[in-house]
């Protein structure tokens, strides 16, 4: 039986996908400036090409918060939107993909788009290959252009679509481990989904959210990173 939930779900990609019918013209016409990338996962058929202001971009990197050194506000970027250009180009491609399916079967293609389309870049690497990039988290819309990041961008960006195409509650898990007594830094993800999901969880105000980690190639919801510890993570808790 389809829950009232689903309804409203499937209703919101529908709506996105007839919007996205009317103003596809509008769309598929890039500015001066801007670059266009076309992101596919690996087996699946789910893919999207959007356009994207490389002066919006530019912006996000000299936000105030993108300058700031020290703990990371992992929330802050999280909760950051798209941009309606990007939104308007991004959902409509990735609803079709997960149009009548139900909340755990949706974000397992969700999943596999994040985890097989971006390429995983340590923080220390990528701040070697661009100097543009300090030494911090990404925006999701930052991570869409340039296609790479570490497990904190990948756990951002799944966050934010997650919360946007399918309207669940979603935390981000940080994991502090040692791995042959070197230190193992590590982001995931947590839904609180309404269908009866199986899986690896954490309790949260005694509400189970199910693991879903995007930089964990080939796990689908309900697998946690064989090195991570679910009872001793940290939970960041993002605006629905």
């Amino acid at each position: 039986m389809i829950t009232i939930k689903e309804k409203i779900v499937r209703t919101k990609i529908f709506v996105i996908l007839l919007f996205t019918a009317l103003t596809s013209v509008h769309a598929q016409q890039g500015a001066a400036g801007d670059d266009v990338r076309t992101i596919k996962a690996d087996v699946m058929p789910t893919q999207a090409t959007v356009n994207f202001n490389a002066q919006r971009i530019k912006t996000l990197g000299n936000s105030t918060v993108a300058a700031k050194q020290g703990n990371p506000q992992w929330d802050v970027f999280a909760n950051t939107p798209l941009s309606d250009e990007v939104k308007k180009q991004l959902y409509p491609q990735l609803s079709k993909y997960i149009l009548n399916y139900g909340q755990q079967a949706a974000v397992n293609v969700l999943l596999d788009w994040v985890q097989s389309s971006f390429k995983y870049t340590s923080r220390a690497k990528r701040q070697t290959s661009n100097a543009k990039l300090n030494n911090r988290p990404l925006y999701p819309e930052e991570m869409l252009y340039y296609l790479n990041g570490d497990s904190e961008d990948f756990a951002i960006l799944f966050s934010r679509i997650v919360r946007d195409l399918l309207g669940l509650d979603v935390v981000l898990v940080n994991y502090a481990a040692k791995v042959d007594g070197k230190s193992f830094n590590h982001m995931a993800t947590a839904i609180l989904f309404t269908d009866d999901v199986p899986g690896d969880a954490v309790t949260i105000d005694e509400q189970r959210y199910v693991i879903a980690d995007p930089t964990y190639q080939g796990a689908p919801v309900g697998r946690t990173h064989p090195h991570c510890d679910n009872s001793t993570a940290t939970i960041i808790r993002l605006k629905q």
